[in-house]
């Protein structure tokens, strides 16, 4: 067989038949191993179902279903029975708080909204640090005044969990407070989902006091000044509180003139930041609900707004200011659409700021549903 020319159109042709034929074996690996894959985790939910729930006789993982709690993503939830009655459920939960972003957890209960046992199906943690939830929330606690074992614990009694660093009683993970807000927020998604399935409706967690509090406001009208110059806000406010304690507050906003309103600003909280801390977080919308600015303040000085914001195309001046890839302004998002791509979703996260990135998309989140409960209400 003659040998090709050391050229390099040639050079180039070889590559590209290289990488063809290795795409081609990735796919027929993909192929062959897809249904094994799936075969594997089916196979670990049912193991993990017959762990956390009470003995039963019927099979529920083909008697699933599907529940939704309102502007979160479908849980599933498998029923156990014995003899015909119920005796408990497992509830396929997850939470987007963990430190490397999305974390499924399979929580069980029993009748008496006691949690029974939990399987961590799934994560990204830190070994050795948040990738220890399973292994601590399983473990005695230090003193009688902390939980850390959850299995036994009367959800009805207990919820809503904090851990002690925000004021509860659950004993966090050494060095990993985050990723342990995170197995709570799954826990509490759980037993609203549960208080759902036996008829007690859900949300059912009483309100917990946030751990951000709004700006003055004289201090959000020289925010509101900063995002957006050519417009002023109406005097008439709302104010009210979201499930979880968080805190808002609602302004009409208009032209200088105020010959028409243009928008709705919503003032709430950012998501949880590396700290753990929620920081005040100011979110336009015009009136067809596209996103006009956004911006967060600063934990020392809430008259100053967080620059990181700007990568997502917030506060900044739009006039001289050529929006990036990242942009969301001039959006209609969604809570569905506001994630990132470690978490699912396709947004990217400011390099280094995976963290900081989520709180700021969570609260963004937060302001549209405080912006469609407004609109709807207005149209009533």
């Amino acid at each position: 067989m003659k040998k090709l020319p050391s050229t390099l159109p040639n050079m180039i042709l070889s590559l590209g038949i290289i990488c063809l034929i290795i795409a081609g074996i990735l796919a027929l690996v993909n192929v062959a191993t897809k249904d094994t894959i799936a075969q594997a985790e089916t196979k670990a939910k049912v193991e993990a179902i017959k762990e956390i729930v009470p003995a039963f006789d019927n099979n529920p993982y083909e008697e699933r279903d599907t529940v939704t709690l309102e502007g979160e993503d479908p849980i599933t939830v498998y029923p156990a029975t014995q003899g015909g009655q119920p005796v408990g459920y497992a509830i396929e939960t997850y939470t987007d708080k963990g430190f490397a972003g999305h974390i499924d957890i399979m929580v069980g209960f029993d009748m008496k909204s006691q949690i029974v046992g939990f399987k961590v199906l799934k994560h990204e943690e830190t070994p050795g640090l948040g990738a220890k939830i399973q292994e601590w929330f399983t473990s005695p606690a230090p003193s009688a005044d902390l939980i850390r074992d959850v299995r036994g614990l009367d959800m009805s009694q207990a919820s809503p969990l904090k851990v002690s660093k925000d004021g509860g009683k659950v004993d966090a993970i050494t060095a990993a407070t985050i990723s342990s807000r995170a197995f709570i927020d799954a826990i509490e998604r759980a037993y609203r989902v549960y208080q759902s399935v036996i008829g007690e409706g859900a949300p059912v967690a009483q309100p917990a006091e946030s751990n951000c509090e709004l700006p003055e406001r004289e201090v959000i009208d020289s925010l509101f000044n900063t995002l957006l110059p050519a417009y002023r806000l109406v005097d008439k406010e709302k104010n009210g509180a979201a499930d979880d304690g968080t805190p808002w507050l609602t302004q009409n906003y208009g032209t200088n003139d105020m010959s028409k309103t243009a928008g709705l600003l919503v003032v709430t909280s950012s998501g949880d930041d590396y700290n753990g801390r929620r920081l005040p977080m100011l979110v336009c919308f015009d009136n067809s609900g596209a996103l006009t600015a956004f911006a967060i303040a600063d934990a020392e000085d809430t008259g100053k707004l967080i620059s990181i914001s700007k990568e997502f195309g917030g506060n900044q001046d739009p006039a001289t200011t050529k929006p990036s890839k990242k942009s969301l302004i001039g959006k209609k998002v969604t809570p569905a659409s506001l994630k990132l791509s470690k978490d699912g979703g396709s947004i990217d996260a400011v390099s280094g700021s995976t963290v900081s990135s989520r709180a700021i998309l969570q609260g963004i989140a937060r302001a549209q549903r405080i912006f469609e409960a407004n609109a709807n209400e207005s149209t009533k």
